[in-house]
């Protein structure tokens, strides 16, 4: 901290296409790195499931302690267009 340096540690393995927005959020000591892909095969995206719309919100989770990523399709949370300029996620714990 008191060099005040910066070291690239990783890279994001799927960059978002050029013309998409995408988010970033630290939740329970990962990197969620979130973009709305529309209109893409899902057979492109490994372990993605069949999902029944075009638009799918992919997640690229970087865990720094293990340096690993790892990804997660899913349907977007509701029918709305995500603005990742003022989305939040947190954690629930029933």
């Amino acid at each position: 901290m008191a060099s005040n340096r910066w070291l690239k540690e990783s890279c994001v393995p799927r960059k978002a296409p050029h013309d998409s927005s995408f988010g970033f959020v630290a939740l329970n000591s990962e990197l969620l790195v979130m973009t709305l892909l529309q209109g893409v095969d899902t057979s492109q995206i490994q372990r993605s499931r069949n999902c029944k719309g075009n638009t799918l919100l992919y997640l690229q989770i970087y865990h720094p302690g293990k340096k690993t990523w790892r990804s997660l399709v899913a349907m977007p949370p509701s029918n709305c267009t995500l603005d990742f300029t003022t989305v939040v996620m947190c954690a629930i714990t029933v």
